[in-house]
Order: structure tokens, then sequence, then C-alpha cells
């Protein structure tokens, strides 16, 4: 049993090893279409200075909203997209104050969302 399985194995590997070589060249390929650059997004980005701007406005509102900068610039950024997509003011607020809540800021009022929005339109979103 042990020499039948050994020369089943032995005979797929020629098998194998064979249809590997056809005789016949394999085409060149056609290079590929290089693969289209990614999106390039529409919500800005604050530079050095809006950041420094930005995250002292957020310190005056409530410290712990500027504890993580890359955090805070992250869900500014959704805040200034509400704005561009044109949404009501009471929305963009009230996603703010959703946006920025939990964690170590806690639970934020509808005024602290608003604030955050003035900031964001102040600092690079106008």
């Amino acid at each position: 049993m042990r020499r039948f399985a050994m020369l089943t194995t032995t005979a797929a590997i020629a098998v194998l090893a064979l249809a590997g070589c056809s005789g016949e060249e394999a085409a060149p390929k056609a290079a590929e279409a290089p693969s289209s650059a990614p999106a390039v997004s529409s919500i800005p980005s604050p530079d050095a200075g809006q950041t420094a701007a930005l995250m002292d406005a957020l310190k005056g509102i409530k410290p712990e909203l500027a504890a993580d900068e890359d955090r805070a610039v992250n869900r500014s950024r959704n805040v200034c997209s509400d704005l561009q997509a044109g949404k009501d003011s009471a929305t963009v607020a009230a996603n703010a104050n959703s946006r920025f809540s939990g964690g170590t800021a806690g639970e934020l009022t509808d005024a602290q969302g608003q604030q955050i929005v003035d900031a964001v339109k102040a600092a690079f979103c106008a």
C-alpha cells in the first residue's frame, strides 16, 4: 500500500512537471493599466498654524477635547464635511456634539457643540 501511494505521488509530480513544459513560450503579458490614484479628499486639512488655533479653541471649550490632536483634527474635518455638504446649522452642531462627546470629554452641551462648529469655521473651514 505504501509503495502504491509513493508511485501515485511520483506520477502526479511527473505529470505536473511535464504540463509546465509544453514547448510553447507564453506570450508576454501586456502591461496592466496603472491603478487610478486614490481620490483626493475635498475636505480641507488644517496646516500647522490652523491646527494650533483649532487646538487652542477646543481647549477653551473643554480641555479634554484637545487631549488627542489627531483625533480632534479628524473629528473637526468631519464637522467641516457637514458644513461643506450644506447641512443646516442645528444638524452640524448636533453632529459635532455627538462626534466629540464621550471618552475623557464626557457629554457635551448643545452650546459646546455649536462652539466646536464655530472653532472649526474660524480655524480652517471657511
